[in-house]
Parts: structure tokens; C-alpha cells; sequence
């Protein structure tokens, strides 16, 4: 592009003189080339050319003018836009050579001068240009690998701009595969304090129905000797029994209702599945219901029947605070009979009977049923969601991080080196993004492969791939020609025909007699 710059007397006639010219010389070059001119820079050039004829250019007209011609300058782009361009390359690979301290030829500098000056002046020949491109050529042989367009200040901007997109995409991609991590962690500790909690409560379940039934059946023989024999059942052996694995029991229960309610707030986070466990009793809509005693929550023990013959309604013991407490814990003291007042200073008593504790463990057994039902059927919705997650998810994620740090690994060594390409980095640092992305969706098909009896998680598998995606894709190009290998055409020998052997003539036996 011309340098248009304001001579240092503005009000020297013979100096915008020769700037009229040299804009009428690129006014006639943009006709040549059918570049469009501006209207207004067409006036503005013959109001100055009119000013100064008759000798009143002023200030105001000047600038209008130069104005005009910076701008026809720019459109023209003479003597042509490759050219141009060109020259502006060479420029930065000067710049970048004298900058290295690479050694070039002053002849060349000198090239550059004059063509330079030609594109000012408008005088550009063909000889000009041969020197021009000659000179262009051995200062690229000097400064090579590097070329114009990564020696320039867009390559340095682009380089900038490419280094913020990708390292604020690898901080996006690092909190967001941490935070799946993390939430991997969480359910998969959850998921077996669950399965551990059940089998412990599966199998003492069991165990505590036999001794609850053994110890009603005591209690019954009991009372029909005496209150003094019910008084002895609560420290006999099978009492104490009770009173531990009651305890132990009704700590699993508390457990496992936590972990409930912990994967419930993971599955409402994620809308995953229902708002609440299709197993999780519906609460009652009376507070007839809600008032009745702890040991008639969600079982019955034989209690007399209504009028119409059947059970007493039972109440949802995680309606509310107090009922879903009472169902969990255990009420002290254990096995206790006579009358207990409930707080120091109450006036009101509570008389215990011998069946409470049988019926407060099959109570507890009841409530393990819904809460056993809830966590499993949590824990199955979670490990499914976690399962899509570790199978899919985090693999793209983590090919697409290693892509990143691959790409920021390259952009920091083409920087320091200039040899950062604003198109062709573009093109590959894409490229090699959308590859890193295929190779996450399909690595768990090749893991086993890639292993080669070297221990790898699949993730972390997917995170060297999307580093080298060009390596995976070479393993891809070696695993196809072993399945399919290229057929080779066997060599054909045209075996020439033999020819027919013609009977040799038998030879006369018996010569006539003389």
C-alpha cells in the first residue's frame, strides 16, 4: 500500500503538484484494473487540482484532498494487490530477520527499497519487479522454515488469541471433568455403603424375626407364671441378644435412610428419574392418622380388627420429623416394663409392655423394607446415570482435554519459533479437536487392544489418544490392513504353446535286392 504522508511544507505548490500527479497516476491504474472510485474522491481531487491552478489551496482543501487520496490508494492497492501483499510480506521477513539477527544481503534490502519507492512513486516497470521478487526469494532462503505470514504482527495476534481460546477451554474442561470425578467418587462410595448396609441388614433380618417370635413366645409363658418371670426376661440371654441386634439394626436403618436421602439430592440436581422413589410410601391425608402411636407405623401384629373386619390403616412413618425419628430409633429403655415417665419434671407417664420391644422390632423390620426399597432403587437410577457418564461422557471429555493440552503444547512452540500459520494452525487445530472427539466416542471399542497387557483405565486411555490422535488413527490404518490385507496379483506365466512335433520319416529297412 502507498504512503501517503503530508509533505513537510503543506502549503508548497509544487509539492502538491506532484501529489496530484501521482493520484491521477492511481486513479488511471484503478480505471486499468477496474478498481471503482469513490464520487466524493473524485470532487476532492479536482477541487484540489482547481485550488491550486488558482493559487487559493487551502489548509481545509488539502486535507480533503489527501484525505481522497489515501483512500483510492487503498482500494488501487498499486500496482496490484498480489504484489502488494507481497511487498508487505517481505517487509516482516526483513523485520523478523533483523530482529534474529540473521545475516542478508544488503543488495536484497536494497531490492526492497526500490521497489518500495516505485510503489510510492507509481513507477513501478517490469525491471523493478524482477529485482524485487529476486531479492524476495533469497531473504525467504535466509530466514526459512519461517514465512511471511508467520513472521507477521497477525500471526503474533492470532497466536495470542489461539493461546486464550484453548487454555480457557482447557480450564472449562478441567472443572467440568473434575466435578464429574468428584460426583463418580461420591455415588460410587455411596453405592457401596448401600450394598454393604443391605447385606448386613438382609441377613439380620432374619435372625432378629426368629428371636423377636421366640422372645413373644417367652413373654407368653411368662405371664402365665407370674410378673416376677416377666421381670426375669429382661436380662436372660435371648433379651440381650435382642437388645444388640435391635441396635445394631436400627443404626443400619439410620444409615441407609441417610445414603437415601443423599442420592435423592443427586437425582433431583440431575432430573434423574422420578421426585421420588416409586417405592416411597404415600404420606396420610388425616391427622387421625398422623397422632396414632409409634407401634402402629407400617405394620400390624395381630391388633383386633375394625367393625368391618379389617386392620387399622397404617401410618407413612416419613410424613413427618416426629414419626419418621420414632421409626428410626430405638426407644429406651430396651425391653422395659412398669411406667416411665417421658422427660425430667413431666407429669406425664408411659407405661411399658412386655410386647413393645417385640413390636417395636418388627416395626423396625417393616421400616427397613421401605427403606431398603428406596435405596436400592436409588442406588440402581445412579449407578445407570454414572454409568453413561464413565462409558460416554468422560471419555469424549477427556480426549477432547488431551487434545487441548496438545494444542497449547504446539502453540507455544510455534510461538517462540514464529512459526505459528494463522490459517493452516486454525484448520489443523480443529481438525484435530473434531478427530480427538471421534476417538473418545469410539475408544472403548479398542481399549483392550491398546492395552497390550499394560494396565490403563479407559479414561486415561482416552486422554492419550485425544493427545495423539494422529498415533490412534495410525494404530486404526495398521489394524485395517491386518484384517483386510491389499491382495497382491499373482504373476500369470503365459507358457508358450508347444508346438505339435512332426513324425520323423522311417528309414527304408530293406533295400532291393540286387
Amino acid at each position: 500500500m502507498i504512503e501517503t504522508s503530508e509533505p513537510n511544507d503543506p502549503g508548497d505548490p509544487q509539492q502538491l503538484s506532484a501529489e496530484l500527479d501521482r493520484c491521477a497516476n492511481l486513479i488511471a491504474h484503478a480505471a486499468h484494473m477496474g478498481i471503482p472510485v469513490r464520487d466524493a474522491d473524485m470532487a476532492a481531487v479536482r477541487a484540489a487540482r482547481e485550488a491550486l491552478e488558482l493559487g487559493a489551496a487551502s489548509r481545509l482543501t488539502r486535507d480533503a484532498f489527501y484525505a481522497a487520496m489515501h483512500r483510492i490508494a487503498c482500494d488501487a492497492q498499486y500496482p496490484d494487490p498480489r504484489i502488494a501483499e507481497d511487498l508487505n510480506r517481505c517487509g516482516d521477513l526483513v523485520s523478523y530477520a533483523a530482529q534474529a539477527g540473521k545475516p542478508i544481503c544488503e543488495s536484497d534490502i536494497a531490492c526492497l527499497s526500490v521497489a518500495r519507492a516505485a510503489q510510492h512513486d507509481v513507477a513501478w516497470d517490469a525491471m523493478t519487479e524482477a529485482l524485487f521478487y529476486g531479492g524476495m526469494s533469497r531473504i525467504a532462503r535466509v530466514v526459512s522454515p519461517i514465512i511471511a505470514e508467520t513472521a507477521g504482527a497477525e500471526a503474533r495476534k492470532g497466536a495470542r488469541q489461539a493461546i486464550k481460546l484453548y487454555t480457557w477451554a482447557s480450564f472449562g474442561l478441567a472443572f467440568l471433568v473434575v466435578s464429574l470425578s468428584c460426583l463418580l467418587f461420591v455415588v460410587d462410595q455411596i453405592s457401596t455403603d448401600v450394598s454393604k448396609v443391605v447385606e448386613q441388614n438382609d441377613a439380620m433380618a432374619l435372625s432378629m424375626h426368629n428371636l423377636l417370635q421366640a422372645h413373644r413366645a417367652n413373654i407368653i409363658a411368662a405371664k402365665e407364671k407370674g410378673e416376677d418371670a416377666v421381670q426375669q426376661l429382661q436380662n436372660s440371654q435371648p433379651a440381650l441378644q435382642i437388645k444388640q441386634s435391635l441396635q445394631q439394626f436400627a443404626t443400619n436403618n439410620r444409615q441407609l435412610y441417610a445414603d437415601v436421602k443423599r442420592t435423592e439430592a443427586i437425582r433431583q440436581f440431575f432430573f434423574i428419574g422420578e421426585a421420588d422413589s416409586p417405592y416411597k410410601p404415600k404420606c396420610a391425608s388425616s391427622r387421625v392418622l398422623a397422632d396414632k402411636r409409634d407401634s402402629e407405623l407400617n405394620v400390624s401384629l395381630g391388633r383386633p380388627m375394625g367393625a368391618a373386619g379389617k386392620a387399622d390403616p397404617t401410618v407413612n412413618w416419613n410424613c413427618d420429623a416426629d414419626n419418621r425419628r420414632r421409626a428410626l430409633e430405638v426407644d429406651l429403655p430396651l425391653l422395659g416394663t412398669g411406667s416411665w415417665k417421658e422427660s425430667a419434671g413431666s407429669r406425664s407417664e408411659r407405661t411399658w409392655r412386655p410386647e413393645d420391644a417385640v413390636e417395636q422390632g418388627f416395626q423396625k423390620i417393616a421400616v427397613y423394607q421401605d427403606i431398603r426399597a428406596m435405596a436400592t432403587n436409588d442406588r440402581d437410577v445412579i449407578l445407570a446415570f454414572v454409568g453413561a457418564i464413565t462409558s460416554f461422557l468422560l471419555p469424549v471429555l477427556y480426549a477432547w482435554l488431551g487434545a487441548c493440552a496438545a494444542i497449547l503444547r504446539q502453540l507455544s512452540a510455534d510461538t517462540s519459533a514464529s512459526l505459528f500459520h494463522p490459517e493452516h494452525s486454525t484448520v489443523a487445530n480443529r481438525a484435530h479437536i473434531t478427530t480427538a472427539v471421534i476417538v473418545g466416542i469410539s475408544i472403548g471399542l479398542f481399549s483392550k487392544l491398546l492395552h497390550e497387557g499394560v494396565e490403563f483405565s479407559p479414561l486415561a486411555v482416552a486422554f492419550v489418544a485425544g493427545y495423539a490422535s494422529d498415533k490412534f488413527f495410525a494404530f486404526i490404518d495398521r489394524l485395517v490392513s491386518a484384517i483386510f490385507p491389499a491382495r497382491v496379483p499373482g504373476r500369470t506365466e503365459a507358457a508358450a504353446p508347444l508346438a505339435p512335433k512332426k513324425p520323423q520319416p522311417r528309414a527304408d529297412t530293406a533295400r532291393a535286392a540286387q
